[in-house]
Parts: structure tokens; C-alpha cells; sequence
């Protein structure tokens, strides 16, 4: 939204954002509608905006179903923009145990994580100088457009100023003194830390954190904790350690890290055009290869003219390509797998999965696809028909892009339709045609050769890409990289599989789902598995590696499950890893089995010590067994005696 002349305009995505056709717009401005206002942004051509107040009306409370009223909206949009999502915060609620070995629900580690990013952001209004650089309102009206913010968009945080600030155990008090730890329910086991609260404890806590040989959280926290007991003071738990020391981070990092550190990270740099490290930004976007292929089962005229689209990630430091996946159609699925491809080939060359701080990608399928393209960190919109938001498109018409396509092809088709700039002769390969390759094995061959060129050739400079980029990587702080482990890659990049009818459920045999006409079986990896059996829930698997699966309901189970083909019981087939885990697998059944004894010989001694029995309390009000069975038998003997014949039916006519 902006407003230009005293007029609000809204931006043909954020239309499309309230539930208004793309198609409808597009065929609206194209006939020139006079009920819909269009002008071009006079500050980028390339996007179209829309005047709100000749909107019909149904239209207008679209509008304000998604943002509220948009004049508020607008005015708190440079505030909303600060926000900035905490992968740290989201990989702490994810590691949160409590009683236990219990998880969060995946929902609630989302909904901590936001929490979590808008307090850090909040925090701005504590500097003032800081805070009058950034803004050219009142700290007043500053907490009233966050407040309003927080109850349009739900955040979990208190919607009055009392709650969120003013109050003595207000949240973002809270939240400065115990960090993530704050945000956390009750009913989850948390435990909150005591605050530093006055010059000497700060100042000794902060010191600690400055030294120069660079103690870790927990180290410090017990040392702290020595300190404190001995001087009157709260103990401290280590979540409160890393707290302070990301919050005053820019008063120790000199003395912890050194000065090379303080002008890295906190001293004025001067920025360059591309992203300066990998992974800071990457892109997307897809691709028509210009590569013609044979395919003999197509009848049709169009059998020698079979072409691939392929969706291509690069990392913008230097146009390296980390992902593709190709295929004759584009659809949702080749996107992700293109991601996929990408973390894959991240890890192989770097040992782990990280993740891009920022993403850019086109427009299509993008109302599908923006909800994970921002699970993957900052995602920036693009305006309609850009085709210039970065440097995806400019790679795709360089050079090294051509001769890496065209390098031993007979079946390139140029990059332009004009003989002059084509960059091949038609006549050459139009004679080719017969010869081309066919679709399948042959086509995936050469353009599996094709991206390993883009790699690997060697630039201008004698470099490769892949080189360039892996010693560029190699520099990067480990605080700079958005590490993330197996859960969470599988719950970000993962396919979830729920199953036919009501699911999948948990068993003692782990869970055993049947995916793509194959039958899987996991064990799962918890101390326990007694009170997860019976539970419905999804398996998030890797197609890449199906060795290992999420499996949650997205409420209160989060497991991983690993191929119960790891436990052999036949001892010739076992070696060191599957032994050990056969054993951890039977220690854990006797451990169950000790469990369920312990507790039951537990509520015996409750119930002992209270004087009450539970068969007694069971036979109260019921005849003995015996008493039962003789009184029934001196009934009987009267008429036995009497039918001393053996009259079949005699019993039943005295009846």
C-alpha cells in the first residue's frame, strides 16, 4: 500500500492477497473498467496499484477482512516491517523438553518463535536515540500502533499496553530478563529463571560473559549460581546467560571475540550491490531449457519438439546453482523438489542442512507456494511482471548459461527468434532433427551435464562457481549460517503422509505406513513408546532418504523414527551399529516393563497406607465364590435324588 496525492493505493498482489481474482484484475485493467482505478507506481513502472476508495464496496471490506482498515494499516506498515523471524527462538521451543521427554506441538514452537521475533522487535523503543532514528512519532503512539498490530495479526502477547509493557511482570520485562524461556506455558513444563536486577549482579554476570576465553552458557551459569548462593543473590539457569549476552552483545563483543569481531558485525560497512556472504539471498525461478528432444511414443507433428522446464535456485553472491529439477510440465511439486535438491546439494558439499536468510522467486502458483517459501526464511514479493527483482534472469542470459547449454548439443534451439541473434544455425539444426535425443535416460544425461558445467567450469578469473562459493562459505561465522537439523528439515521440506481412513496410528511395533505403494517400518526415538501407542498422526518423510521420518499430530507428539531394518535379530547379520541399537531397543522394554511394575507396586502402598484394598473394595456387596456354589448345590440335591432314572428332560420340566 502507499498513498500517493492524498490517495490510498493498494498493490495488484495485496488485491490478490484478499481473495480478488488475479485473471479478473488483469482482464479489468486490460478493458479499461471505469469502476477500478489502475495507475503504474510512479516510483517503480513495473508495478500496478489500485486507487481503494473506487473499489465497490464488496471489494473494500475485503480489503479490511484482511488488514484492518487500511489508513491504519499503511501508517503501521514501517513498523511491521522491523519484524524479523527468529530461527534461533523457533530451534530453542523446538529442543524444549519437559516431563520427560515431551515436545511442544509444532503449532505452539510457531507461535512462540513469532512471540519471540516481535518482542526482539519491540525492543527498539528502549533506545531512544535509536528509536527517534527509526521513527518520527511519539513513543505513545508508537505502542499503540504495535498493540493494534499484535491483535490484527493474533501474535501471542498481550493487546493492552499494561500487559506488554507497563506492568511490573509485563511480557516484554519478562522477556528481557528470561529470554525465550518467557513465552513458554505453563503447561509445559516451564521453569522461569530469577532476573538480574540490579548494577552488581548485571555487572558480574556480564563479565563473566566477556571473558576472553569465551565460556559457554552453562559453564558460566553454574559459576554465576556459586557466586549468587554465597552472596544473597537468585540462582539463574542458562537461557537467562544467553540473553544477556545477545542483548548486550555489542557492550562484550571486543573483550570476547576481539576487535576484528566488534567491526564485523556492530561497526559501519559499506555495502555492496549482490548479497557479500552465500545463502544471504537466493532465488528462483523457472526456465524453458532451449534443448529439443525426440520422443517416439508422440504421434503428433510435435514428437521432435519435446522441451523440459526446468525450476532453477541460485545463490545471488555469485549465481551458483544449488537446486534444480526439471520436467515436460511445471507444477507445485517440481518447485519444492528444486528446493529439495538444493538442501541436498548444500549438504553435500558443506556437511549440513542450512537455510537461506532471504528468498525471491517469481509469481507463479504463488498463492500455494508462499507459505513455504517463508518457512525458509524472508521472503520479498515481487511486483507483477517484474522481471528484473534480482539476478536469476540476467544469469539465464549469460554467457557461461548459453555455452554451458549449447557445449556438444545438436539439439540447441538458440535464445532468440531471430536468426541474427540466435546463437546457433537453424539450417545445422534443423538437419539435426532426426538425431536428436530422445526423452528419458538420454535427455537427463545431458542435462545433468548441463548443471554440472554451470558448477563447475571455470570463470574468466580461472575460478568455478562451486569453488568461489564453497571458500566464500568457508569465512562465514557459525552465527551467521542458519543451521537447522533433521527435524526440522524434514518438517520444512518434508512430504506429509497421513494415510487413508483415520490415519496413521502408533503401535508397539513403532509406526509401519505404507508409502507409495510400499510398506515402511520405524522405530520411534523416545525413552518410552507406552504413552504414545494408539495416537493418530502424520509421518513428514524425505523421498530423498526414507531411513528417517518426522512423525507428530502437530499437537503433543514430535518423534523422529528411524528404519527398524537397522535391528537385525538374526546376530549374523548384526554389526556395531545395529547391535547397539538392538540393545538400547531391548534395555527400553525392560525399562517399560520396570516402569509399569514400580507404579503398580506404588499405588499399592497408597492405597495400603490409607487402609484400603482393591479387592475388597471390588467384592463389596458380592456373595463369596463358595458360599455361592454350596448354597446353589443344596438347592439342586433334593431333585438330583429324585430323578435317580436319568430322565433327560427332568430337569427341565421342575424348572
Amino acid at each position: 500500500m502507499k498513498v500517493i496525492d492524498s490517495i490510498l493505493y493498494l498493490e495488484f498482489n495485496e488485491l490478490v492477497g484478499c481473495g480478488i481474482s488475479d485473471k479478473y484484475l488483469r482482464k479489468a485493467k486490460s478493458i479499461g473498467t471505469k469502476c477500478w482505478e489502475f495507475i503504474n507506481d510512479p516510483d517503480d513502472k513495473r508495478k500496478v496499484l489500485i486507487g481503494y476508495e473506487k473499489l465497490k464496496d464488496e471489494y473494500k471490506e475485503k480489503v479490511k477482512a484482511r488488514f484492518g482498515d487500511p489508513y491504519a494499516y499503511i501508517a503501521r506498515q514501517p513498523i511491521r516491517n522491523l519484524v524479523k523471524y527468529d530461527d534461533a527462538a523457533e530451534k530453542f521451543f523446538m529442543d524444549h523438553r519437559y516431563d520427560g521427554n515431551k515436545t511442544l506441538p509444532t503449532g505452539h514452537v510457531t507461535k512462540y518463535a513469532t512471540a519471540a521475533s516481535w518482542l526482539n522487535m519491540v525492543r527498539i523503543a528502549e533506545d531512544k536515540k535509536e528509536f527517534k532514528k527509526q521513527f518520527n512519532i511519539s513513543i505513545e503512539k508508537f505502542w499503540e500502533h504495535v498493540i493494534a498490530l499484535i491483535e490484527i495479526e493474533k501474535i501471542d502477547l498481550p493487546c493492552s499496553y499494561s500487559g506488554l509493557v507497563a506492568k511490573k511482570d509485563s511480557a516484554l520485562k519478562k522477556y528481557n530478563a528470561l529470554g525465550y524461556a518467557s513465552l513458554i506455558d505453563w503447561r509445559f513444563g516451564n521453569k522461569l529463571a530469577a532476573k538480574v536486577n540490579d548494577e552488581l549482579s548485571e555487572s558480574t554476570l556480564l563479565e563473566m560473559i566477556a571473558h576472553p576465553n569465551q565460556y559457554d552458557d552453562a559453564f558460566i551459569a553454574l559459576q554465576y549460581n556459586k557466586w549468587a548462593s554465597e552472596n544473597s543473590y537468585k540462582m539463574i539457569d542458562v537461557a537467562t546467560v544467553g540473553v544477556w549476552r545477545r542483548k548486550k552483545e555489542h557492550l562484550i563483543i571486543m573483550h570476547r571475540e576481539g576487535n576484528a569481531e566488534l567491526n564485523e558485525k556492530f561497526l559501519p560497512q559499506v555495502k555492496g550491490f549482490r548479497p557479500s556472504a552465500p545463502l544471504y539471498m537466493i532465488e528462483s525461478d523457472d526456465n524453458h531449457l532451449d534443448l529439443l528432444f525426440i520422443d517416439p511414443d508422440d504421434s503428433s507433428k510435435s514428437k521432435n519438439y519435446h522441451r523440459y522446464k526446468a525450476i532453477v535456485v541460485i545463490d545471488s553472491f555469485n549465481d551458483y546453482v544449488l537446486g534444480y529439477s526439471y520436467a515436460e510440465k511445471l507444477s507445485i511439486e517440481l518447485v519444492k523438489a528444486a528446493y529439495l535438491n538444493a538442501m541436498y546439494h548444500i549438504r553435500s558439499i558443506t556437511g549440513a542442512w542450512y537455510l537461506p536468510h532471504e528468498t525471491k522467486t517469481d509469481n507463479w502458483a504463488i498463492k500455494t507456494l508462499q507459505p513455504f517459501y517463508e518457512s525458509l526464511g524472508k521472503y520479498i514479493e515481487t511486483p507483477v511482471g517484474s522481471k528484473h527483482r534480482g539476478y536469476i534472469e540476467p544469469f539465464f542470459g549469460s554467457p557461461l548459461w548459453k555455452n554451458c547449454l549449447k557445449i556438444g548439443a545438436n539439439n540447441y534451439t538458440g535464445n532468440n527468434m531471430t536468426a541474427k541473434y540466435r546463437g546457433v544455425n537453424m539450417e545445422a539444426v534443423k538437419l539435426n532433427t532426426k538425431n536428436r535425443p530422445l526423452i528419458g535416460n538420454e535427455a537427463f544425461t545431458q542435462i545433468e551435464n548441463f548443471f554440472n558445467r554451470l558448477r563447475h567450469m571455470p570463470q574468466s578469473n580461472g575460478v568455478s562457481k562451486h569453488d568461489q562459493w564453497l571458500t566464500a562459505f568457508n569465512t562465514i561465522e557459525a552465527k551467521q549460517k542458519r543451521l537447522i537439523n533433521d527435524e526440522q528439515f524434514l518438517l520444512k521440506f518434508g512430504i506429509e503422509h497421513v494415510g487413508n481412513g483415520n490415519g496413521i496410528r502408533i503401535t508397539n511395533r513403532g509406526v509401519e505406513p505404507q508409502i507409495n505403494n510400499q510398506r515402511y517400518s520405524y522405530d520411534l526415538q523416545t525413552p518410552s513408546l507406552l504413552e504414545y501407542v494408539g495416537k493418530p498422526v502424520s509421518i513428514f518423510y524425505d523421498p530423498y532418504d526414507m531411513s528417517r521420518v518426522l512423525v507428530t499430530d502437530h499437537d503433543k507428539v514430535r518423534l523422529m523414527g528411524v528404519d527398524a531394518r537397522l535391528n537385525s535379530r538374526a546376530l549374523q547379520d548384526s554389526h556395531l551399529d545395529s547391535r547397539t541399537y538392538l540393545n538400547a531397543s531391548l534395555n527400553e522394554k525392560s525399562d517399560d516393563v520396570n516402569y509399569i511394575a514400580a507404579k503398580t507396586e506404588r499405588r499399592k502402598q497408597v492405597m495400603e497406607s490409607a487402609g484400603f484394598d482393591a479387592e475388597t473394595l471390588l467384592l463389596a456387596g458380592v456373595m463369596d465364590k463358595e458360599l455361592k456354589q454350596e448354597a446353589e448345590q443344596k438347592i439342586l440335591m433334593p431333585v438330583t435324588r429324585e430323578n435317580e432314572a436319568g430322565d433327560d428332560d427332568y430337569y427341565f420340566n421342575q424348572m
